[in-house]
């Protein structure tokens, strides 16, 4: 078995070290919970602003080195620093700080970036070469760039359109545009070649900084490791999140996937956080074997977020492949008081996770793949009227089919083999090749989806078409078909009229081809048909479809619509899911499993209020030992039914908010 190691690292505030008096109290802190202090990292600046005079960075790195030097005397194995600007985060205390020394980002609009630089003048890359020549000298263990590697959300929304970067694109397209001719020529719905170049201009503009940062680090000391911190494509990919490309440039084995969940308000928020992390892991080279998720408590305010939650992110981080946790959230002074619960909360939790991480090694996440691209950006539709630089939720938003992974199945951050979920205009980004592939498989999709299938000529691998859309006072009643179960003659009212993704998603679907299954009916509300509105086709490549058009992404919490849900899933997978549990609870599972499926590893989190005093939940693997774990306690074996495709067991008394581990064969499983 691959061996990994779980490593906890800890990101120390500029407040927190800068002063001997408060370096003493971090360092108290850190010697009390020393048994999960594996890393530290010392953030290099207190703003988030570009530039910082090197008269005055000199110095402080200077201190750095003493600093780094007191955490390996106390003990700690690896300290490093955090480089939190290398372009430049948003406009931030831009009123006091000295003025930028190189060209501001500029805006598709025109409009200037006050905290955030171009990366691309010769001015910016002598400041950044002398800044992480000085990061590099306080002989740290490593270096960290932070995440804002992008060209995205920098004080101005889309970046950059400064002299230097129109003469760059000028180069690259073989045509010279103003800001406005190029502005406009995006919108232009023949005109990929163009979105398509910019994007790969964001990617070599990344790519080029990352060079220049690691030849500045490495001419110092080669020796010194480093890392990068990630942002998810559920914020946008017009950066290209070319990791591959980045990492290598960078020299980078360490990782720091990244996203936000700042708060508890929402806690289910952290499943599609953890989800995204997943997504940003699966871009990794394999060369990066270190991956940190980025616990972000930022700005530190301890009723904002639980200590349950706290644990609850981590590990669910941890079931989507990450092996390592980067606690950002000891606030901006050492006396912590805020922090306490947060901290004293991960010793209880260490065990637990290094069992994860040691048994999940080199298991992939298996389970629906809701479709994505790092080039989603670059390679979608632009229709007459739309703008490519708009946001349009939900026909390009990869985040809309979390919500199945919220109900109880199973969600992958990569293909697996289990099936697709085509949501909205994904599917524009795939070759006619790709999306065949897709749907001799098992492919669960919307209307929209359809759309974009019919308009390709794929429309009858879907045995479908869209016939009519209807917008209000339309519900729908399951059929009988064997697919629903107990479920059918079940109403389901979405009330259309009302609510977010469900709004006017009443979609009626007509049968093109003999063999088409009717799951749902659209009625209005009286009971009058309109027609199909859920069905379920085997095309003539031997793929499972089923098509959803009513309210498909909203309110399908209701017993009979998850149910009707889990066998859909298990239908176009032809039982290949990897986990079901049986009872209406709320148990959101990530499941790892070798594809002999001998050995697996299988976390749930009772995502609800409410205790689950028990939960039937069906594993598709051999039959082996099974153990279960619960965070803060030992480890106990669980008896194992067979049954056809895999086995049973019986989860019981799990508390809200709390996560089961459940290992199947392997050392874990027969310890």
């Amino acid at each position: 078995m691959e061996q990994v190691k779980l490593t906890l690292s800890w990101r120390i505030g500029l407040p927190q070290w800068e002063t001997d008096t408060e370096f003493e109290k971090l360092l108290a802190l850190l010697r009390e919970h020393r048994s999960v202090v594996d890393e530290v990292a010392l953030f290099e600046t207190i703003t988030h602003h570009f530039y910082i005079p090197l008269e005055t960075y000199a110095p402080r790195m200077e201190l750095a080195a003493k600093r780094l030097d007191a955490f390996r005397r106390a003990g700690i194995r690896s300290a490093g620093i955090n480089v939190l600007c290398t372009i430049g985060h948003l406009n931030e205390a831009w009123s006091y700080m000295p003025p930028l020394p190189a060209q501001a980002i500029v805006g598709h609009d025109g409009s200037v970036s006050t905290g955030c630089v171009c990366p691309n003048t010769p001015e910016m890359r002598t400041y950044v070469r002398a800044k992480y020549e000085l990061v590099a000298r306080a002989r740290p263990d490593f270096i960290w760039v932070d995440d804002d590697i992008r060209m995205h959300h920098h004080g101005v929304t889309w970046g950059c359109f400064c002299p230097t970067c129109l003469a760059l694109f000028a180069q690259r397209s073989g045509r010279a545009y103003t800001r406005e001719e190029l502005v406009k020529a995006f919108d232009v719905p023949d005109q990929g070649r163009v979105r398509e170049l910019w994007v790969e201009q964001n990617i070599a503009s990344i790519e080029s900084l990352m060079a220049e940062c690691r030849e500045a680090i490495r001419r110092v000391d080669p020796r010194i490791g480093i890392g990068l911190m990630t942002a998810g494509a559920e914020w946008t990919t017009y950066s290209g999140q070319a990791f591959d490309r980045w990492f290598a440039a960078l020299g980078a084995t360490k990782a720091r996937p990244g996203g936000g969940f700042y708060d508890d308000a929402t806690p289910i928020g952290m499943f599609g956080k953890a989800l995204s992390c997943g997504r940003q892991r699966a871009l990794l080279p394999p060369s990066v074997r270190d991956v940190q998720y980025e616990l972000e408590n930022f700005p530190y305010q301890r009723l904002k977020k639980s200590a349950t939650a706290v644990v609850d992110e981590c590990s669910l981080a941890l079931a989507y492949g990450l092996n390592g946790v980067a606690f950002n959230m000891l606030g901006m002074t050492a006396d912590c008081e805020d922090s306490l619960p947060w901290v004293r909360a991960i010793p209880v939790a260490r065990p637990a996770w290094e069992r994860w991480v040691t048994n999940a090694a080199g298991l992939p996440v298996v389970g629906l793949w809701p479709a994505w691209s790092s080039r989603l950006m670059a390679r979608r539709a632009v229709r007459p009227g739309e703008s490519w630089l708009g946001w349009a939720p939900p026909h390009h938003n990869i985040g809309v089919p979390n919500v199945l992974g919220e109900i109880g199945l199973p969600l992958a951050a990569e293909q697996s083999g289990c099936g697709v979920v085509l949501c909205g205009r994904i599917a524009e980004i795939y070759s006619d090749d790709e999306l065949k592939g897709m749907l001799a498989g098992g492919v669960l999709m919307d209307t929209t989806a359809l759309e974009v299938l019919a308009e390709r000529g794929l429309g009858h691998l879907t045995g479908v078409r869209l016939a009519q859309r209807l917008d209000n006072g339309l519900r729908e009643r399951f059929s009988n078909d064997a697919l629903n179960g107990r479920a059918a003659n079940e109403v389901r009212d979405a009330r259309i009229e009302f609510w977010g993704d469900a709004k006017g998603m009443g979609d009626v679907l007509e049968p093109i081809a003999g063999g088409v299954r009717v799951l749902t009916t659209i009625e209005d509300y009286f009971s009058k048909p309109r027609g199909p509105g859920m069905t379920a086709f085997e095309n003539e490549l031997g793929g499972r479809v089923v098509v959803m058009g009513y309210a498909p992404w909203m309110f399908l919490q209701s017993v009979r619509k998850r149910l009707q849900l889990q066998n859909v899933a298990d239908w176009i997978s032809r039982d290949a899911m990897p986990v079901r549990v049986e009872e209406p609870v709320r148990l959101v599972p990530v499941a790892r499993m070798s594809a002999d499926r001998k050995r697996g590893a299988v976390m749930l989190l009772n995502a609800g209020m409410d205790p689950v005093t028990e939960a039937t939940v069906h594993l598709r693997m051999e039959a082996g030992p099974v153990r279960v774990q619960a965070i803060g306690r030992r480890g106990s074996h669980l008896p194992a039914a067979p049954e056809a495709g895999g086995i049973r067991i019986t989860l019981r008394d799990m508390e809200p908010w709390g996560i089961r581990m459940v290992f199947v064969g392997g050392a874990e499983g027969r310890s």
